[in-house]
């Protein structure tokens, strides 16, 4: 790649960490801020399931909205719309406190903004990889690298920046992130071509619909991300931080375990963007979400050793680095590029449809049964889960390239 083909990538990257690693701060400072306030669990996956229902939502309706508008100026948008959406909880918070049906209705409208903003901006991935001529699987390894990079500054930042300005307060950085993001793609990263939208709204979403229900392995990949975004969801928002809370105490730790899984994500995407194009998917993906999926939740079932957790975390995110590349290569080239976002709507509202329920029932069963046997039955189902890949394996060997993808109509494309 020369530097004036790979310009728009470097820059969309950039404007990605940035806006990521202020999401992470926000992952980690929404529960803490719910915990501080004297909320339970069942409040702290309340609060999780507000905004990540309204981002399931948005997922699927809005498709055809970024198909009409165009994935740069949603991404512009969105961000924006971001940034005004965080700035709202700070100051609704220094001026007359923060009650908490308002924090509900504020992270409600950060989950439905993220939402188109963060599908428009995954689907400018594959134009910037033709762009530049750069193998997409080694584009989605860079993607991913930024992304879990977000983990390992963001959420141990998060941390010492809840200790030092409080946890609402932390949300203006996020909100700073998405500006800058938004700025710099305006400014640095081209528009390019978008489906016709003579369809109309509903008719959109329908060719959407009848293209994945042809396509087995969608289908299969949505099923499977569903329990596996639940069960992380829950994790992450819920059975960490109460973790912490009951073990440690201490928020400065609060964002350590996600970033020592940031930490070996970001050394095992490095490894999988220099290997990736050339291993086998199939069974780089089956044997990587084995080993990634459930080890965390046993051993936190298992041990209040901090150190030990850090390890086994930095385990996972090594073992789960090429898991998204490799789903998110297979996906492009077997969907038509002009039905990428009405495809991936329906997809991505189905796999996340389980994290909304995530924050939500993982509250509920530490409140019903306690933390370690809510951990250990996590754990168990997330075990089953991971063990799918290998024993349906006719479905899942069309993650492999070249594999034939099924025919479909292919509407137009307008510049």
């Amino acid at each position: 790649m020369d530097r004036v083909r790979r310009g728009p990538l470097v820059a969309f990257l950039v404007a990605e960490g940035a806006s990521l690693a202020g999401n992470k701060m926000t992952m980690i400072a929404l529960p803490w801020l719910v915990i501080e306030s004297g909320g339970s669990p069942s409040r702290v996956g309340l609060v999780a399931f507000a905004q990540t229902g309204c981002y399931v939502l948005v997922r699927v309706a809005g498709a055809p909205v970024i198909d009409r508008i165009g994935r740069k100026r949603c991404a512009v948008a969105g961000g924006v719309a971001c940034a005004l959406v965080l700035a709202a909880a700070p100051a609704t918070s220094h001026l007359a406190g923060l009650p908490f049906g308002a924090l509900l209705g504020i992270v409600a409208a950060l989950g439905a903004v993220q939402s188109l903003t963060d599908a428009s901006k995954r689907l400018m991935v594959p134009d910037l990889a033709a762009a530049t001529g750069a193998p997409l699987e080694r584009v989605t390894s860079l993607y991913a690298t930024v992304e879990r990079l977000s983990f390992l500054l963001g959420t141990p930042a998060a941390g010492g920046l809840i200790t030092l300005l409080g946890p609402a307060d932390v949300l203006l950085l996020d909100a700073a992130a998405a500006l800058f993001a938004a700025v710099l793609i305006a400014i640095a990263v081209p528009a390019a071509a978008r489906p016709s939208t003579e369809d109309g709204y509903f008719a959109s979403l329908r060719v959407g619909l009848r293209y994945v229900r042809t396509e087995r392995l969608l289908l299969a990949i949505s099923g499977l991300l569903l329990f596996t975004n639940l069960i992380d969801q829950a994790t992450m928002a819920v059975y960490v931080p109460i973790w912490i809370k009951q073990t440690v105490g201490d928020p400065l730790v609060l964002g350590t375990i996600a970033g020592a899984f940031g930490f070996g994500a970001v050394l095992g995407s490095l490894v999988f963007a220099w290997l990736g194009p050339r291993l086998p998917r199939y069974p780089t993906f089956a044997v990587s979400l084995l080993l990634a999926g459930s080890p965390l939740l046993f051993g936190l079932a298992s041990t209040t050793n901090l150190l030990v957790v850090l390890g086994i975390a930095v385990w996972v995110g090594a073992m789960s680095a090429s898991i998204n590349p490799i789903i998110t290569s297979a996906m492009f080239e077997r969907v038509p590029p002009e039905l990428h976002a009405r495809v991936f709507g329906f997809t991505g509202s189905l796999a996340w449809a389980g994290i909304p329920l995530g924050g939500l029932l993982g509250g509920l069963t530490l409140d019903a049964l306690g933390r370690t046997p809510a951990l250990v039955l996590s754990a168990s189902i997330y075990l089953l889960v991971t063990l799918t890949p290998l024993v349906f394996r006719r479905t899942w060997r069309r993650l492999d390239r070249g594999a034939p993808a099924p025919d479909a109509p292919r509407p137009a494309v307008i510049g």
